[in-house]
């Protein structure tokens, strides 16, 4: 036998087996496939993608420090499209079936008098142009169709009819439609980002959605919380509103994990605690066979709700002080006369703990309804009385002789005066034959004591022209006048009268504008928080704490509560000797021939206080001003009351109502052995309330030298 062939076959035989063994193994392994784990594959080929859509998470609440509720959540429905169902594709048919859709939706909203969401920037029906204020949106909607910079209202109208097929519909149709279909493509409108159509509707709207669910492909009604707020007007300007989060905010949010349908806080504690108050958003997978046809819809992780915040803010004393406040002002402009306060135009009342810097009240009026804010937003906006202004934090104003205590500490630290230093008060400031600024009377020869409680303006303008502006001003930063104090929401930073304030206007800065700025005049501008805190600086000896309103923040299911550390803001070194002066001329200013004494001589707690006057125009009423901080052995709370044109004696009743509310509210908690308050002093509402006696000033005497934007410099 030829030894060629033999090893030929011998290959040929092994090559055989070979192929007879991959054969048996691969048709052991189909056998596997097909027979032992066919319905696992099966299953398999059918599921082709898996997608995750995030489930909103509930926001936490917001409560006093008591905590009573302030803005809570409420179950609601929202109308939603769910991308898995809804019809898609761009073929007449398909676009059809969309448009008829939406046009359903939003005739039944309408005649339900509920609204969609829709922030097309066009106005509702031709001829059409661009909504007011709206500029960015306008600008985004021009880039978003490629349309130059110069493109009107119906210009972009007819892109959007084009675009979205709705020749056949009327304008307002058109106008309905397209306004839906431009904010789902805001709103990248995908499997994973299910659009939110309408939020809280009504039962009977839900009811009429599911009923008629066949002609609603792809639109669910969901439950969902929806913000709801207790308050009403009690402190409408510190909580702030929620609503959607807009394109542009989702740039810059979007790493942070948000979706383009989450809602966000839009302002006040609402937004400064977003980072509290949202929760994590869940998980729900959607599974889809190779047609895209989902097979399977589940909730694979549950949503956390977000934390609670605990405020600082006292919500009984708050609403005590707002009714205190609009009745002031009202009684002002209900009295006959003339430039004696029935002018007042708005009124700000702030309270701080003054242990932490904690708001306690923040009162601003006018004020609005936090519940109808969205409904009446026009309204407010068109208000000659500006109710949305917050004066409390962002009204800057004069503050008249309530800056005579920190000049008082400054001269003294400074070695300027003494205790013993005295200036004789005729009335008249005559250091310049030309410009000769008064005092409300005739004091004689008075110390630093009797000067803060009778409030003379000689021997401030005497001190105020011995220190020197800079001094002054170095001093008057460190007490955060003219300084944003730290509270998480929005704030004005006010001006401190300077050479540089004067020059950045064109002016120039006089000598006498640096005596005027020692009784808190001249250019001059502070807000009643940075009065407040000032206050609670002269009450803690130096010591000034940044305000906050965030007082704790609480786990959802309240098994961890982690405090707000308070904050030292500033500190100043001041010596006792001018600390117990300054102390005295203070608590004198409630007694006796002080100028709050009529208000404050049968206050069964004891108080140091001191009363300002600012005049801003010829033709109007001073400016009220307030500050006091009490009891004076162991000071807790620090108060400052403005009355814009409600001059000084209204401002200074107002200050004993809202302290003895506190001392009420304090004494009636801790015998019901309340765990936030402190021992009892005592106190009552049996106080004379009446205003104090405020004499009509004399015009003050001024030629050349006086220093320009000169104000009224006289006391009470």
């Amino acid at each position: 036998m030829n030894p060629i062939n033999t090893s030929v076959r011998r290959r040929i035989a092994a090559a055989a087996v070979l192929i007879v063994f991959v054969f048996v193994l691969y048709s052991l392994r189909l056998f596997q496939i097909q027979i032992v784990e066919g319905d696992k594959y099966a299953e398999l080929a059918a599921r082709s993608t898996v997608t995750e859509v995030p489930i909103s998470a509930a926001r936490g609440e917001i409560l006093d420090r008591n905590l009573r509720p302030i803005a809570i959540n409420q179950a609601s429905y929202s109308v939603v499209f769910d991308y898995a169902f809804f019809p898609r594709g761009r073929s007449e048919e398909k676009e059809r079936e969309k448009n008829e859709i939406i046009l359903s939706l939003t005739s039944l909203l309408a005649e339900a008098n509920e609204e969609w969401n829709d922030t097309l920037p066009i106005t509702g029906s031709g001829p059409y142009a661009f909504e007011a204020d709206r500029e960015k949106s306008v600008a985004a909607l021009k880039e978003h169709l490629n349309m130059a910079e110069y493109a009107t209202a119906d210009n972009c109208m007819t892109q959007l009819i084009k675009k979205y097929m709705l020749s056949d519909y009327t304008p307002e149709q058109q106008r309905r439609i397209a306004g839906v279909r431009y904010e789902m493509e805001l709103r990248d409108f995908a499997l994973k980002n299910p659009f939110t159509f309408s939020d809280d509707v009504s039962k009977d709207t839900t009811m009429t959605i599911k009923e008629h669910n066949q002609s609603y492909p792809g639109v669910d009604v969901q439950a969902t919380p929806v913000r709801e707020y207790q308050s009403g007007e009690i402190a409408a300007h510190l909580i702030g509103t929620v609503g959607p989060l807009y394109p542009e905010e989702y740039a810059e949010l979007k790493d942070k994990g948000y979706a383009l349908n989450d809602v966000i806080g839009k302002g006040g504690i609402e937004a400064a605690a977003e980072g509290y108050l949202r929760g994590t958003a869940g998980v729900r997978s959607l599974v889809k066979n190779s047609k895209g046809v989902v097979v399977e819809d589940a909730v694979t992780t549950e949503p956390v709700p977000g934390n609670s915040v605990i405020l600082t803010l006292d919500m009984e004393l708050q609403a005590a002080v707002q009714e205190y406040l609009a009745a002031t002002i009202g009684e002002l402009r209900s009295t006959p006369g003339t430039l004696k306060g029935q002018d007042v135009r708005s009124g700000a009342v702030v309270a701080l703990d003054v242990k932490n810097g904690g708001v306690l009240t923040c009162a601003s009026w006018p004020t609005f309804d936090l519940s109808t804010y969205k409904e009446n937003y026009d309204a407010l906006l068109a208000d000659a009385d500006r109710p949305l202004f917050n004066r409390a934090l962002n009204g800057a104003f004069a503050c008249g002789s309530t800056m005579k205590p920190g000049v008082a500490l400054t001269a003294l630290t400074e070695g300027v005066i003494t205790g013993d230093t005295r200036f004789t008060c005729q009335r008249v400031f005559k250091k310049w034959p030309d410009y000769q600024p008064t005092c409300m009377g005739y004091h004689s020869s008075l110390n630093v004591v009797d000067a803060i409680s009778r409030s003379c303006n000689i021997f401030f303008y005497n001190t105020g022209f011995e220190l020197g502006i800079d001094k002054m001003n170095r001093y008057s930063s460190l007490y955060g006048l003219g300084q944003k104090t730290g509270i998480e929401i929005g704030e004005a930073e006010g001006v401190l009268a300077s050479p540089a304030v004067r020059e950045s206007k064109g002016l120039l800065w006089n000598p006498g504008d640096t005596v005027s700025a020692a009784i808190g005049q001249s250019d001059n501008l502070f807000t009643p928080i940075q009065l407040a805190a000032y206050c609670m600086m002269i009450a803690n000896d130096g010591v000034r704490y940044k305000t906050h309103l965030i007082d704790s923040v609480r786990s959802y299911d309240g098994k961890t509560v982690t405090p707000i550390e308070k904050e030292v803001a500033a500190q100043a070194q001041w010596s006792q000797t001018a600390i117990d002066l300054v102390r005295q001329g203070m608590v004198n200013c409630t007694k006796g021939s002080g100028t709050a004494s009529r208000s404050f001589s049968s206050a069964p707690y004891t108080v140091a206080a001191k009363t300002g006057t600012a005049e801003v125009s010829k033709t109007r009423s001073d400016h009220g001003v307030f500050i006091a901080y009490a009891p004076v052995e162991n000071p807790e709370i620090a108060i400052a009351v403005l009355l814009e044109d409600g001059t000084s004696a209204p401002s200074t009743a107002l200050g004993r109502k809202v302290l003895d509310k506190y001392f009420e509210l304090r004494d009636q908690r801790a015998s019901a052995g309340s765990d936030d308050t402190t021992a009892a002093t005592g106190a009552d509402n049996s106080g004379e309330t009446a205003g104090d006696a405020a004499a009509s000033p004399d015009a003050s005497a001024g030629a050349s030298a006086a220093p320009i934007a000169y104000r009224r410099e006289q006391e009470e």
